[in-house]
């Protein structure tokens, strides 16, 4: 236990990478604390209700839904800052077993045995086409919206760093759920995602709808944005999408504010809050009765949601793995707050790859559509060399 309480959160990540251990480090939108959990057992899938996990750390694919089959990685240990907080739950041996490995040097620099290699981007003249055939889909009444995604693949630069990287995210996007993530067999997920798909600290329920996106220029003022009606459109599916779900069990006692200009990085969206106060209605673990309504948002798959899914699943020669999926920490400290996996990039052997989507209306325009996504991957992008 000493040897280990000597270990700082620092030091221990890069010792984890490549071993048989699931870790989650992330920091809060507008806080400075950064935390890391490490799991000493086997990060398994669930479907057990939110209010029955143990204190961790969730991460979901975006086609594991209805029910939501997310990754637990349980806080067997905890460090907040310099502070380290052992589970109960673990034992000596446990201890002195996870010791051991972490010391041995990995046997190759690869995080996971899922190797990504440059064949696999997504070409940019067929996201136009799929952009052009969903559009067509729209005018003839298939569905209302659809989010359409794509990928790019690059080489890993050799002085790449995964706690530095995560530093950087985290300076760099204040207002954004910051995070860092890894599974072994799945690589290191790193992200700063703008989106909150639910927040229940049992005093107050809380989600946002959050759709479109502008470039904010040096020195614009978020007054200064002036929003398009496809924009604005877009905005509207979401939030109907929302209200929507809480018709559906009744639910009539929120509060919606907004839609608001909110900033993320260098790029604007516009986001309208709905807050429940546990005070004034007869409900109990929203964030379990509302968990699979809410996801997957119309934000990142579209409206209806069967219909576009299988558009999806058709269309997009890729699988978005955990993109557009949700993760973040679950009964820590007694609150649950889970994001949609949005502006991430996933790390494996010496290659990386970007993630990004966009919001298909009757009115897009492909190539505007594709622009979209190069500005959401840069959010990454730019801070890897």
């Amino acid at each position: 236990m000493n040897r280990l309480a000597s270990i700082s959160a620092t030091d221990i990540v890069p010792k984890l990478i490549g071993k048989p251990y699931a870790f989650a480090a992330w920091r809060m939108p507008q806080s400075t604390e950064r935390m890391l959990i490490v799991s000493l057992n086997k990060a398994e899938q669930t479907s057990s209700p939110i209010s029955e996990l143990s204190p961790g750390f969730l991460i979901n694919r975006f086609a594991d839904n209805h029910p939501a089959k997310p990754y637990h990685i349980k806080a067997d240990l905890l460090f907040r800052s310099d502070e380290l907080k052992i589970s109960t739950e673990v034992s000596g041996q446990q201890i002195d077993d996870f010791l051991k490995v972490i010391e041995k040097p990995n046997d190759s620099q690869t995080p996971s045995n899922k190797v990504i290699t440059a064949s696999q981007s997504s070409p940019s003249d067929s996201f136009e086409n799929m952009v052009v055939q969903a559009v067509e889909k729209i005018k003839q009444g298939a569905f209302e919206k659809i989010v359409l995604a794509r990928h790019q693949d690059i080489h890993l630069p050799e002085n790449f760093l995964p706690v530095a990287f995560f530093d950087r995210i985290c300076s760099n996007y204040p207002n954004a759920f910051c995070n860092m993530v890894y599974v072994p067999g799945e690589g290191i997920w790193v992200g700063a995602t703008p989106e909150l798909l639910l927040s229940d600290n049992k005093e107050r329920f809380k989600t946002v709808a959050l759709a479109g996106t502008k470039v904010l220029q040096p020195g614009q003022s978020l007054t200064e944005i002036a929003w398009t009606q496809k924009e604005i459109e877009e905005q509207a599916f979401v939030c109907r999408y929302i209200i929507n779900c809480f018709k559906k069990i009744r639910l009539r006692e929120y509060v919606e504010k907004g839609p608001k200009t909110f900033q993320a990085g260098n790029l604007a969206h516009l986001k309208t809050e709905y807050v429940v106060d546990y005070a004034e209605v007869n409900y109990e673990n929203l964030a379990d009765q509302l968990l699979n309504l809410l996801n997957p948002t119309s934000a990142v798959c579209g409206m209806p949601l069967e219909e576009t899914q299988q558009f999806i699943e058709q269309y997009e020669p890729f699988d978005r793995s955990f993109y557009a999926g949700f993760l973040g920490p679950v009964n820590v400290d007694g609150s649950t707050d889970l994001f949609v996996n949005l502006r991430c990039m996933q790390v494996t052997g010496n290659r990386v790859r970007f993630y990004a989507g966009a919001g298909i209306t009757e009115d897009s325009n492909p190539a505007s559509e594709l622009n979209e996504t190069v500005l959401k991957m840069s959010v990454m992008k730019q801070f890897l060399d």
